[in-house]
């Protein structure tokens, strides 16, 4: 049994049980567009670390922002070249759907796609499995 089928136990389970779960997961959806409102003026303005859940059940923290002054200039993108008779092929040749069937995206609005800065690459968390939020505010600037 891997993590993801455990964390997926505990939260059926805990459902069942009528526990209850986290401050997102027990809002009403005002509430958690308030959240996610709020969230999201956080990231915009300074660094925060989020604690969640990941896919595979494991608990990750990540140092994350929105803020243009934290976020690297993306790179020139390759202009990419048609393969004669295929329209949806990439340069190389393979269907770029490939490329992503191993792994689950979520999109939509219970996914808050960031900037993580120890990777130095965009991710994403889901706010359902949102442990805790930390904010720094440096007073100095």
């Amino acid at each position: 049994m891997d993590s993801l089928d455990t964390w997926e136990k505990q939260e059926v389970f805990r459902l069942l049980k009528g526990q209850p779960g986290t401050m997102y997961q027990e809002a009403d959806e005002e509430g958690r567009t308030q959240l996610r409102s709020w969230v999201k003026q956080l990231l915009g303005n300074s660094i925060i670390t989020v604690q969640f859940v990941k896919a595979d059940g494991t608990i990750r923290d990540m140092r994350c922002t929105l803020s243009g002054a934290h976020i690297p200039p993306a790179p020139p993108q390759p202009v990419p070249t048609e393969i004669e008779g295929s329209s949806t092929a990439n340069v190389d040749g393979l269907d770029t759907l490939k490329e992503t069937k191993s792994r689950k995206a979520y999109t939509g609005p219970e996914t808050q796609r960031v900037y993580d800065l120890d990777a130095g690459a965009w991710r994403s968390f889901r706010y359902d499995r949102l442990q805790k939020i930390s904010v720094e505010i440096d007073f100095n600037k």
